[in-house]
């Protein structure tokens, strides 16, 4: 091997690579294999569980006199491990729930005793939002614990990913540095971070962009509001008409994204007085934007109905897919305000983030007197807001836009905001949760009672199964042919099984005749 290549070699292959290469290599796994990797966590967290009961079960014992609280602590960690290994599926439900009580009682009596020092504590309503976070996690874990081991693994796979991908700049940007294999992962994640700088005038460019400060304040109050006003208008018309092409131009001339980014750039700054009065614009132009949608939608003729209006029913059934959009066109955004080169792209996360269309939807069926439609829909602008804002702040910190120093100086503060929001967030989660669970439900036994009635009808070769319509433990069979419909306790039977809770059946049979031109009457 030659100087050349072996000097390649060190300049290449360093701790912080190969670390970043192992950590972006066990993201992807997650990713690519979710199943083999939803067992290896459970392996690593019964084996997590054991090892900690047995620290703490012998550390009990060895202290005079015996402490019995600590032993009991640890026969049960040791327990929940074997459980939890020798019975994945069952043990990590009976886990996770026992977690969740654990985690709600935490969480009522961090708030409970914040109100009650409240006359003395300076940073009380800090210790009532964090436990006002732990309270609605708790609710989330107790009711969804699936959902929870998957959120888990992507975090754990995003975390992963990003870590990685951190080490591995830092290890070919310090190309054969002595240093490099004496540091740990978290400072790496320190040292890159504090090398990264936008630079003062990239972030006065920013600024400007961002708030509505002098010089030219007003004319950029003024093209907000009425840029606000216009594309609330086009988008509320847009969703009468039920026309996409409208709505998509209604979302390429919305400005709504940009106070909400200025809240993120405010959170990772310190910028206080900013996110204050950033947030104060977004609130103001949520509710013009829902009055301007109310008197459109009041004044303009409705030429499809709003039961049938696909604008209208795509907006207010929000899902946990729609808070990853919002999360990754959150991130889109925020590298794509700090970064020149992509600037352009902004107007391609407009479209895949539906910041108005939402309060349209929503002005258009209170119109209609459509509370719960109202509320879905206002829904799902409230989980683009948060998911964009904690996206944002996220990529501010990577790209350098934040200052290290004001983090450091302004520590508290920002994570006063930032876990209100993250609060905000985890509150959101839960009828998010709910509603994707029953939109998974519904097609899981949409496909098995299509499955359980052809296999009912597959020995009545003149009965054709004509629709499947599931509502609830309810299953409506739509049958056409001629003979003899089988037994219908058998399909209630064989639905049961297959949705797991008593199920019946409703068979709607058209017997039909064959017409020729000799036979007809």
């Amino acid at each position: 091997m030659n100087t050349r290549v072996k000097d390649a070699e060190a300049d290449w292959i360093n701790p912080a690579t190969v670390r970043g290469a192992a950590f972006i290599a066990g993201g992807v796994f997650i990713l690519a294999v979710p199943e083999a990797s939803t067992r290896l966590l459970g392996i690593a967290l019964s084996v997590a569980l054991v090892v900690f009961g047995a620290i703490d079960l012998w550390g009990a014992v060895r202290t005079k006199p015996i402490t019995w609280t600590s032993v009991a602590l640890g026969i049960a960690s040791i327990a929940g491990g074997l459980a939890l290994l020798l019975l994945p599926e069952v043990a990590f439900d009976v886990l996770a729930r026992l977690f969740a009580v654990l985690l709600a009682i935490r969480g009522a009596t961090t708030v409970f005793e914040a109100i009650r020092h409240r006359r003395t504590s300076d940073d009380w309503t800090f210790h009532v939002v964090r436990g006002g976070f732990g309270i609605a996690a708790a609710v989330i874990i107790f009711v969804l614990p699936d959902a929870i081991a998957t959120a888990l693994l992507l975090s754990i796979a995003a975390l992963a990913l990003i870590a990685g991908g951190i080490m591995l700049s830092y290890g070919l940007s310090h190309k054969g540095a002595d240093t490099l294999g004496a540091v740990a992962i978290g400072g790496y994640v320190k040292r890159w971070l504090g090398e990264r700088d936008v630079g003062d005038e990239m972030r006065q460019e920013v600024i400007d962009n961002l708030y509505f400060e002098p010089p030219g304040s007003t004319a950029k109050q003024v093209g907000f509001w009425v840029l606000l006003v216009l594309s609330t208008t086009i988008a509320t018309l847009a969703i009468l008409a039920d026309s996409t092409a409208v709505v998509i131009g209604a979302m390429l001339v919305a400005p709504l994204m940009t106070p909400i980014l200025g809240v993120s750039a405010g959170i990772v700054n310190g910028w206080m007085g900013r996110v204050s009065k950033a947030f104060l614009t977004v609130a103001g132009g949520v509710s013009l934007s829902i009055l301007t949608a109310w008197i459109v939608a009041s004044w303009a003729p409705h030429f499809v109905p709003i039961a049938a209006n696909s604008q209208v029913i795509s907006r207010i059934s929000p899902t946990l897919l729609d808070m990853m959009i919002a999360v990754a066109a959150g991130a889109a955004g925020a590298y794509a305000t700090v970064d020149k080169r992509v600037s352009a792209s902004i107007t391609g996360v407009a479209i895949a983030v539906a910041l108005v269309p939402p309060l349209g939807v929503v002005g258009v069926t209170l119109t209609a007197g459509a509370y719960s439609a109202a509320f879905g829909a206002f829904l799902l602008f409230m989980t683009n807001l948060v998911s964009i804002i904690l996206a944002a702040s996220v990529v501010f910190v990577l790209t350098g836009f934040a200052v290290i120093g004001k983090l450091r100086e302004n520590k508290e503060r920002m994570k006063t905001v930032f876990v209100t929001v993250l609060l905000g967030a985890m509150i959101i989660l839960v009828p998010l949760a709910f509603t994707s669970e029953g939109i998974l439900t519904s097609a899981s036994r949409q496909t098995l009672a299509r499955d359980a009635t052809e296999a009912w009808l597959a020995e009545s070769e003149s009965l054709e199964l004509n629709r499947v319509e599931v509502d609830g433990d309810k299953v409506v069979v739509v049958v056409t042919g001629e003979g003899t419909i089988p037994v219908i306790k058998l399909l209630n039977a064989d639905l049961s099984e297959a949705f797991g809770i008593p199920a019946t059946a409703e068979v709607v049979f058209f017997p039909s005749t064959l017409l020729t031109a000799e036979n007809q009457p």
